[in-house]
């Protein structure tokens, strides 16, 4: 039987990306995204909010650190990831994360200045899928069909 590992997430950054240089080539930007639910129970409004780690490589991570800031709102694809490691305490601990392989900004980001400065709204797809479609040409509408006696004869 297949398998299949996928995790789509739309929500805020919590906080600024961090980008590592793991070496000369390799770089990955780091950050956690809040995905907040919200409900009605017994006629009050419920926030219940998880938190998400989510890496993006490479050419993605430069977009990561060009386009999003904390409180960003962002969708991302990618599959889930356990990591496990030794705390300081010497007990092993797991952690589960997000590698993203789809991005898409929602909204631009802050410049300088205060301003909104447009930000490209896709990366990951292919770049036939994230260019953009001319418009497909519109037929003209039906012509309106005449009016006879005979349409007082249908037995309907």
């Amino acid at each position: 039987m297949a398998s299949f590992n996928k995790i789509t997430l739309i929500g805020n950054l919590g906080r600024d990306p961090e980008l590592r240089n793991v070496n000369a080539e390799m770089r990955v930007a780091e950050f956690s995204i809040a995905v907040t639910e919200r409900s009605r129970v017994n006629g009050q409004m419920q926030e219940k909010t998880e938190w998400f780690r989510v890496s993006f490589w490479n050419q993605k991570a430069d977009v990561v650190m060009n386009y999003l800031r904390k409180g960003s709102p962002v969708y991302v694809e990618g599959r889930l990831s356990v990591r496990s490691y030794v705390d300081k305490d010497g007990k092993d601990r797991y952690s589960l994360e997000v590698q993203g392989s789809e991005l898409t900004l929602i909204g631009g980001r802050e410049n300088s200045e205060g301003g909104s400065a447009a930000a490209p709204s896709s990366y990951g797809a292919s770049s036939a899928a994230a260019a953009p479609m001319a418009a497909a040409p519109v037929a003209p509408p039906p012509a309106p069909m005449a009016s006879s006696a005979a349409d007082d004869d249908l037995p309907f």
